[in-house]
């Protein structure tokens, strides 16, 4: 990837530095941020978590542009944890080096306003046919499952307990939207638009996540 031979990538208005073992940055990552930007409007100190947050451009986007933003960048990856650290030093950005399931357990019962993430989400016959460029990132990122779903799947059911009243969830899921809706079918889940198409980045409200989960 050219990103990996420069060794830095510019993503909306700041340069984050990129190398093997993390996933490279995109430009429908900067839609995904704009749109929580969006949404995060009027509140003062929102606390956000960005999971699976590789570079961190997802956090560090929403700090850099909502000034009294509580930002926590959490990734597992030793690899990627390098490129986050470096990214995220001295900008007030909270990292946290976990497992996303296991830092879920370890957190208060209620906390984030919003929490944003680009899990992996290809599906395994897509990661068997990935052009030569995409398969120098790491696999873990990229790869979830026969359908895809592997990590979202866990992910939803989960959020609602670490969403404050009024929170919500962003998930990029590429060309995923189908093995979403049929992952959960009937959650009241809204698309936003991207410059690839209506259907890769979805919102969820935690009053939609309470009454899907706990009917």
């Amino acid at each position: 990837p050219l990103q990996y031979i420069l060794g830095e990538w510019d993503f909306m208005d700041f340069t984050l530095k990129v190398g093997p073992g993390v996933l490279c940055p995109r430009a429908d990552s900067e839609i995904v941020c704009e749109s929580a930007l969006a949404l995060l409007q009027g509140r003062e100190r929102p606390v956000v978590y960005d999971l699976c947050a590789g570079t961190g451009c997802l956090g560090l986007g929403i700090a850099r542009h909502s000034p009294g933003a509580l930002v926590t960048c959490v990734e597992k990856s030793p690899e990627a944890w390098h490129y986050l650290t470096a990214n995220t030093a001295q900008t007030g950005v909270r990292t946290v080096q976990a497992d996303v399931f296991t830092y879920y357990k370890t957190l208060p019962a209620e906390g984030a306003d919003l929490i944003i993430s680009n899990p992996p989400y290809v599906t395994q016959a897509s990661m068997d046919t990935l052009p030569s460029e995409y398969r120098h990132e790491p696999a873990m990122a990229l790869g979830a499952g026969d359908d895809g779903m592997d990590v979202v799947r866990r992910m939803l059911p989960e959020a609602a307990a670490h969403l404050n009243d009024g929170g919500m969830i962003i998930v990029e899921v590429g060309d995923g939207a189908e093995a979403v809706e049929a992952t959960f079918p009937g959650l009241e889940i809204i698309w936003l638009a991207t410059s690839g198409g209506d259907d890769q980045v979805f919102l969820v409200t935690k009053e939609a996540l309470l009454n899907y989960f706990e009917q």
